[in-house]
C-alpha cells in the first residue's frame, strides 16, 4: 500500500521520492552502455602463430572461445585461450560449431595480449589471423556469404 504525505512545505513524499529517479534509472543502464568491449589488450599490429592442442571449443555468444595446450621453449605445457567472433560471423566465414574439436592439432596466427599473458583475438577484424590444421586444412575469418563478383 503506497500513503501520500504531505510536509509542511506542501510537497509530497512521492514526489521527494521521483526527483533521484532519473539518476538511479541511469545509472542502473550504463552497464549496457559499457558492455560490448574493444580489442585494446591485445596487439593487433603483431601477428603470431603458436602450435598446440585444442582442449575446447566454446561456440557460444558474444565471443566464441578456442582454448588449446601450447608448449613452450621449455617443453612447459601453456594453457591459451583464444578470443573469437560470435557464431553468427563465424557461420558467415564457413565455421560451425564442430570446425574445432578437442585433440586437434593446429597452428592459430592471431594477435597476443599486449601484457604476455597466453590470450589472444583472432578473427574477422584482423586480416591474417587463422587456423591451420595438421593437415594443411585452413579456416580463416573471411565473410564468405559477401557476393565479391561485383555488378
Amino acid at each position: 500500500m503506497i500513503t501520500i504525505k504531505t510536509n509542511r512545505s506542501g510537497t509530497t513524499r512521492m514526489k521527494q521520492l521521483s526527483a533521484p529517479l532519473p539518476l538511479l534509472a541511469l545509472m542502473c543502464s550504463a552497464g549496457a552502455l559499457f558492455a560490448h568491449h574493444g580489442n585494446s589488450a591485445y596487439d593487433e599490429t603483431a601477428r603470431v602463430p603458436i602450435k598446440g592442442t585444442v582442449t575446447e571449443f566454446i561456440w557460444t555468444n558474444p565471443h566464441s572461445q578456442i582454448y588449446l595446450d601450447v608448449k613452450d621453449k621449455s617443453g612447459k605445457i601453456v594453457k591459451w585461450g583464444v578470443e573469437t567472433n560470435s557464431p553468427g560471423i563465424l557461420t558467415r566465414a564457413g565455421w560451425s560449431r564442430r570446425s574445432l574439436k578437442a585433440g586437434d592439432q593446429i597452428t592459430i596466427i592471431l594477435c597476443p595480449a599486449k601484457n604476455g599473458q597466453p590470450v589472444a583475438y583472432a578473427g574477422s577484424g584482423d586480416p591474417g589471423t587463422k587456423v591451420i590444421f595438421a593437415d594443411g586444412r585452413v579456416l580463416d575469418f573471411t565473410d564468405k556469404s559477401v557476393d565479391k563478383s561485383g555488378p
